[in-house]
């Protein structure tokens, strides 16, 4: 290690307290997690040496615990959850300590479709034991009543499916179709075959993804066969559970929760966790504040979809049957032809049960009728759902100096295993995915013609610019002569 480095991470262990330190104190955190916000979980597990088993050890012999689990599930993220609709997304993401393991997380989707963390955990490693123990905690917050409704998204993490088996059969559980599509397009690569897969995946009834199928059939059989593997109720909207009230394709609030604890993942594990939970204590406090002065009923990210659905909605002309049932038909010259009951909040496209509000076609009758859109929204995408949800307070915490000493054995730190080569701070990227995407990286100019900001010119810049040598050519010989 250099001097620098040396230097940089005394630094470090001065702001942030070192590695062993923060484990050997982890229960007087835990402690003070529980006295301050009262009704949370916190569990945490540790491993003991073989010879602890011993009535007599031998002599020598370090006894004292080695950490292994510690999983955090904050009162006010359980009690805003339960008023928010039932789905969580589920995902795993290195810790970038010398200490290695992973941060497994569970998401749910807010009122205003924004991330709503419910809990996380540090645990070893990904595998189906620790996902297991993971469930089994996060069960016990949400208790039976709201897990057996509740709609589970994953990447197919290492475990987890089988866990799905063993602790909630028949759990209705999606797969993200971004990681879907990274498998897929290792053995079957090209935009075209992306494109109808998604195609197929956004298909929100069962005979438009029939349709979808059978032109991949067409292009390639067997991506057709490799698809059909998978059942479509992992990864189609046409099979999708009208329940959640979310139609979403991909697990982007995992994704999003990653990206903002990114550099908390680089630090000790008390530190990390303090970062986490002061990051989700801003995050309540600013949403209830931002609500107050809300004027809206239906919430902002919502009425952006409302709005999009409305002017897609004039492409469409409904035919009033009676009783609130239309039948909306295409203005576009096509055949497409869809039922739209106004009274049930249903349309035969199956868009309208699967988001909560109305979908292009019953947006076509609204504007018929000139109904009142509003009328039509779930209720959980109203203002009262969202100042339910962040009513609850995170409260602070003291600092270690003021924290109790718990009647618990010092936890010692993992296993310290140190990694072949230089340690990486960043995952790879798969193909499709752009290289350069940090603070200070450049959009790349390739296929783009320049244009001089002097003489307005395509095919050059400004430095190289022609017309502007001459002048400065010419200037410099008119300065000449009035200097002789």
């Amino acid at each position: 290690m250099t001097k620098a480095a040396r230097v940089k991470q005394q630094a470090l262990d001065e702001i942030n307290g070192t590695y062993g330190e923060q484990y050997r104190r982890i229960h007087d955190y835990a402690a003070e997690l529980l006295r301050s916000n009262p009704g949370s979980t916190v569990q945490i597990q540790v491993e003991r040496p073989p010879e602890f088993e011993l009535e007599t050890p031998p002599p020598g012999t370090d006894l004292r615990p080695r950490f292994q689990r510690i999983y955090i599930c904050l009162e006010a993220c359980k009690r805003s959850f339960m008023v928010c609709r039932p789905m969580i997304g589920l995902d795993g993401c290195f810790i970038k300590t010398p200490y290695g393991g992973q941060l497994l997380t569970a998401i749910g989707w807010d009122p205003n479709d924004q991330i709503l963390p419910i809990a996380y955990a540090v645990v070893e490693a990904e595998t189906k034991d620790s996902w297991r123990w993971f469930l089994l905690n996060l069960c016990d917050d949400l208790v039976v009543d709201k897990i057996r409704w509740c709609t589970f998204m994953s990447d197919q993490q290492k475990g987890l499916i089988p866990t799905f088996d063993e602790l909630l059969p028949g759990i209705d559980h999606r797969f993200c179709v971004r990681h879907l599509y990274s498998n897929f397009r290792k053995r079957f690569p090209g935009v075209q075959l992306k494109i109808m897969m998604w195609k197929a995946a956004k298909a929100t009834y069962v005979q438009e993804w029939e349709r979808r199928m059978k032109e991949i059939q067409q292009v390639d059989q067997g991506a057709y066969n490799h698809l059909m593997e998978i059942p479509a109720k992992y990864w189609s909207k046409s099979r999708f559970n009208y329940f959640p009230r979310v139609d979403t394709l991909v697990n982007n609030m995992c994704e999003c929760f990653n990206s903002v604890i990114v550099e908390a993942r680089e630090k000790p594990i008390v530190s990390m966790l303090e970062d986490i939970r002061v990051y989700l204590m801003n995050r309540w406090s600013d949403n209830r504040q931002s609500i107050v002065t809300y004027a809206g009923e239906i919430l902002p990210k919502i009425n952006k979809k409302i709005e999009r659905e409305f002017d897609k909605g004039g492409e469409w002309l409904a035919i009033y049957a009676g009783r609130d049932k239309y039948e909306v038909s295409s203005s576009q010259g096509n055949r497409a032809k869809f039922v739209v009951d106004l009274n049930l909040h249903e349309c035969s496209c199956r868009k309208f049960q699967l988001t909560g509000y109305p979908c292009e076609h019953a947006m076509s009758c609204i504007r018929k009728m000139c109904l009142d859109v509003k009328n039509y929204v779930n209720k959980c995408y109203r203002k009262q759902t969202y100042v339910d949800c962040y009513q609850h307070v995170i409260y602070p915490l003291n600092g270690p100096n003021l924290w109790s000493r718990t009647e618990n054995d010092d936890v010692l730190p993992p296993v310290f295993r140190k990694p072949i080569g230089r340690p990486k701070l960043r995952r790879n990227k798969t193909g499709d995915e752009p290289r350069n995407n940090g603070p200070l990286s450049k959009l790349a100019r390739t296929g783009q013609q320049q244009k001089c900001s002097y003489c307005f010119a395509l095919g050059h810049n400004k430095r190289t610019c022609p017309r502007k040598r001459k002048m400065e050519a010419a200037a410099k010989k008119v300065k000449l002569l009035l200097s002789i």
